[in-house]
C-alpha cells in the first residue's frame, strides 16, 4: 500500500483506468493530446499503477489508439465523457474524487490556457463527479 502523511487511498484497477481514461478524454477537448498533458496523466497513472494490473505501455497503446474516434466530434467526446464519469463517481471516496478532480484540471490547464468550451466541460465534469460550485 502506498503510504505518505496521509495515507493515500488507491484506486483499484478499473477505478484508475477510469480516472486516466477521463482525464485523457477531457484533454481532448481542443482537439489533441498535448505532451505535456499526457505527461500530467502518466505521472499520476504510475503513482497508483500497481504491479499486477495489466502492462501499463499496452494501456497506454490501446487507449491512445481508442480516443482518435473523438478529436473531431465533440458532441461524442462529452457523451463519452459523462458516461465514463458517471460510471465512476459511484464508486469513488472523496479522497479520490479529489485526486481525479484535480488531475483533470492540471490536464486542462497544461498547455496554459483553459478556453471557454474547457471551463463548461470541467463544470459538467464536476457536476457529474457530485461536486456543485454555487
Amino acid at each position: 500500500m502506498i503510504q505518505n502523511d496521509e495515507m493515500l487511498e488507491l484506486f483499484n484497477e478499473g477505478t484508475l483506468k477510469s480516472a486516466i481514461y477521463s482525464a485523457l478524454l477531457m484533454s481532448l477537448i481542443d482537439g489533441e493530446l498535448h505532451e505535456n498533458e499526457w505527461k500530467i496523466i502518466e505521472t499520476f497513472a504510475k503513482k497508483y499503477w500497481l504491479d499486477d494490473y495489466e502492462n501499463f505501455e499496452s494501456y497506454e497503446k490501446k487507449i491512445k489508439k481508442e480516443i482518435q474516434s473523438f478529436l473531431s466530434d465533440n458532441e461524442k467526446l462529452e457523451k463519452k465523457i459523462s458516461n465514463v464519469v458517471s460510471t465512476l463517481t459511484p464508486e469513488l471516496t472523496s479522497h479520490q474524487k479529489n485526486a481525479v478532480l484535480n488531475l483533470v484540471g492540471e490536464v486542462m490547464i497544461a498547455d496554459g490556457v483553459m478556453t471557454l468550451d474547457e471551463s463548461k466541460l470541467f463544470a459538467v465534469f464536476m457536476e457529474k463527479m457530485g461536486i456543485i460550485i454555487s
